[in-house]
């Protein structure tokens, strides 16, 4: 069964700093340009291991 790929969810993200899924993705698949912009998940890099998911405090990955 293939990994599903996660997705974040701009009407959820309220862009923190730090951004707990971008400091602990294992893949380093969440980027973003600066602290102003909300990041966003590298599908190339992301493995689909979804453990984004369990550090988002406004629950914004799916």
């Amino acid at each position: 069964m293939p990994l599903k790929r996660a997705l974040i969810n701009p009407e959820q993200c309220r862009n923190c700093t730090p951004c707990l899924i971008e400091v602990n993705c294992p893949m380093e698949a969440t980027l973003r340009e600066s602290e102003d912009v909300r990041p966003w998940i590298d599908f190339y890099r992301c493995a689909g291991c979804m453990k984004c998911k369990t550090f988002c405090p406004n629950q914004a990955v799916g």
